[in-house]
């Protein structure tokens, strides 16, 4: 495949996977992308217009990264909070085995 339809193609697929989000997808999106890219590389030099399409490439691959981090901060917080009411939750969790009149249910 040429160089330039490869980043357009890997450009595409990691902008559907933003826009999901696909965790899934962009994991594997970026590791074939360092995979690639430097046989990519190994074909010589860039012409104006592949070098145009890796720049958008590395564009959309920064908004996959910053969604990602976005992603680990929201989720880190949120378990924050779930272990900081752990023991909240063993008691409703214990509770629940009773009916609202507190007998066994």
């Amino acid at each position: 495949m040429p160089r330039r339809a490869a980043l357009q193609q890997l450009s595409l697929q990691f902008s559907a996977a933003i826009a999901q989000p696909d965790w899934d997808a962009i994991e594997k999106l970026s590791a074939s992308l360092a995979k690639n890219i430097p046989l990519l590389a190994e074909r010589g030099a860039w012409t104006a217009l592949e070098h145009t399409e890796l720049l958008q490439l590395r564009k959309i691959h920064a908004q996959a990264v910053k969604i990602c981090s976005e992603e680990k901060e929201r989720l880190g917080l949120h378990l924050g909070a779930l272990q900081a009411n752990k023991e909240g939750w063993v008691a409703y969790a214990a509770l629940g085995e009773y009916d609202t009149e507190g007998y066994q249910a």
